[in-house]
């Protein structure tokens, strides 16, 4: 497998020493805003603070740290540890409500080769995606997700590609989750590195880690959290590490506890030094077993070129 320059870089630079990945996300927009609601009217001072916060406590702990461009990246870049890795999102927050399904949309069209002349590491595209959306949205997102691609594959960053499925019930879940990801995992889509939903230890049975490398092109994928609490989060990041996974790329799981101190910065300071700290150990133990992305069957025999 050939991979250039600067794709390399950014799997280097984005994962751990021994290859697998323990990211931390924070590029949640309108979702945070909910959060916030509960306890007063969000400013966007104030998701710019939480998100600072974070940073600059727990940044030192992870691999790399998924932001979005909207809410002081550059304010907050000085906060991100030196030997953390740099995720930037390319979507609006949010989808579109069409009437054959849910489109994704990016903040600008040229949001890549900014990213790229901001120095950071990877970008990172979230789509929705339901094999029951209608012809023409489904095409939109295939043709953004390629276009998003192309765009990495010019600029020579690393591309990974987020997948939120919709419209089926649980139990035809994971066969949604791998009919999508198959759907992006040909190489005209120049996906690096699939974000996706976990597997349940209701829906393990029979399922292999051929079968999620046969729906990936042996490309890695790590898994998101999705806001659930933290020691159910480690059971699934254990059994998910088992079917091939090669880490995480988690964010309301460790930190959302902390933004109810949202008018008190010391305290949210403190929680995230400490209950923070150990969300992120427990997750850390969790990955005993992930999958170092250099043995993934994609990037088992990589040359740089």
């Amino acid at each position: 497998m050939k991979i250039t320059p600067g794709k390399y870089m950014g799997l280097k630079r984005i994962s751990t020493t021994t290859g697998c990945f323990q990211m931390m996300a924070l590029d949640q927009r309108n979702s945070l805003k909910k959060m916030l609601k509960k306890f007063k009217e969000p400013k966007d001072e104030d998701l710019v603070v939480v998100k600072r916060s974070i940073l600059k406590n727990l940044s030192e702990y992870v691999s790399a740290v998924l932001v979005d461009p909207e809410y002081g990246f550059f304010e907050n870049l000085k906060y991100i540890h030196r030997n953390s890795g740099v995720i930037l999102s390319l979507e609006k927050s949010g989808y579109v409500e069409k009437e054959g399904g849910r489109i994704s949309q990016v903040v600008e069209d040229e949001i890549v080769k900014k990213a790229k002349k901001w120095g950071v590491d990877a970008v990172k595209l979230l789509i929705y995606w339901s094999n029951n959306a209608s012809e023409e949205v489904k095409k939109h997102q295939r043709d953004l997700v390629k276009k998003m691609g192309e765009m990495a594959l010019e600029s020579d960053i690393l591309y990974i590609l987020e997948i939120l499925t919709y419209g089926v019930n649980e139990a035809e879940k994971t066969k949604a989750i791998l009919s999508a990801i198959k759907e992006f995992s040909g190489d005209d889509y120049h996906v690096d590195l699939f974000k996706v939903e976990p597997v349940v230890k209701e829906e393990r049975h029979g399922l292999s880690k051929d079968d999620i490398f046969n729906a990936t092109n042996g490309k890695p994928w790590v898994i998101l959290s999705g806001g659930m609490d933290v020691e159910t989060f480690e059971k699934i990041v254990e059994l998910n590490c088992e079917l091939g996974a090669s880490g995480v790329l988690a964010g309301r799981v460790i930190w959302k506890d902390s933004v109810r101190f949202i008018d008190d910065h010391d305290k949210m300071d403190l929680f995230l030094k400490t209950t923070g700290v150990r969300n992120v150990e427990i997750i850390r133990r969790a990955m005993s077993l992930a999958l170092p992305y250099h043995q993934t069957p994609y990037y088992r025999d990589i040359t740089v070129s």
